[in-house]
């Protein structure tokens, strides 16, 4: 779930889905789907000394699907969507990658709250599209999507929602990379 605007510093599209790629390279992983559940439980704390992925029940989370708490060392997913992620629910897997994204991007950033009054924060400034442009590009590598003849191949081979799919499409079919998926 995105959160209000925090200001980060800035980075473009590409320096983000550089940061996916670089995950699944380091990782080795080739497979279409991301297994994003077992670089939470398992990857994430052999690379990061006392990192931890929480799960908590709904009534603590309140409207939040997910929290990445930096100066706690720590990713939380509610209940449902861990359940979720594990299960390989699209919407739910992208929410873990997308929190995956905020430790990785941003643990170590100075953010700031976005104020209204200073107008709209530019996209490229803002923590919560940066970790959903890493997040769709980790669940959807471009070298793997180029492939795809439709939408329903995108939500089965990576295991993400339908909306997931066509935002993610419509940015790599922005960037002339592929065309419009039906």
């Amino acid at each position: 779930m995105s959160g209000p605007s925090c200001e980060v510093p800035p980075r473009s599209q590409d320096s983000v889905f550089g940061v996916a790629m670089a995950v699944r390279r380091e990782l080795g992983i080739q497979t279409d789907a991301f297994p994003i559940a077992e670089v939470l439980e398992f990857a994430m704390p052999q690379a990061f000394t006392g990192f931890a992925l929480e799960v908590a029940e709904m009534h603590e989370m309140g409207p939040n699907h997910g929290l990445t708490i930096p100066a706690e060392n720590v990713i939380r997913l509610r209940i449902d969507v861990y359940d979720g992620m594990v299960a390989g629910r699209g919407r739910d897997r992208f929410t873990a990658s997308h929190e995956l994204g905020h430790y990785l991007m941003h643990r170590n950033v100075r953010i700031q709250f976005h104020r209204v009054e200073l107008g709209k924060l530019p996209a490229y400034k803002d923590s919560e599209w940066q970790a959903n442009r890493f997040a769709g590009a980790l669940l959807m590598p471009i070298d793997k999507m180029v492939t795809c003849r439709s939408l329903d191949e995108v939500v089965e081979r990576f295991q993400v929602s339908r909306d997931a799919a066509e935002v993610h499409n419509s940015i790599l079919a922005n960037k002339n990379l592929m065309k419009i998926l039906g």
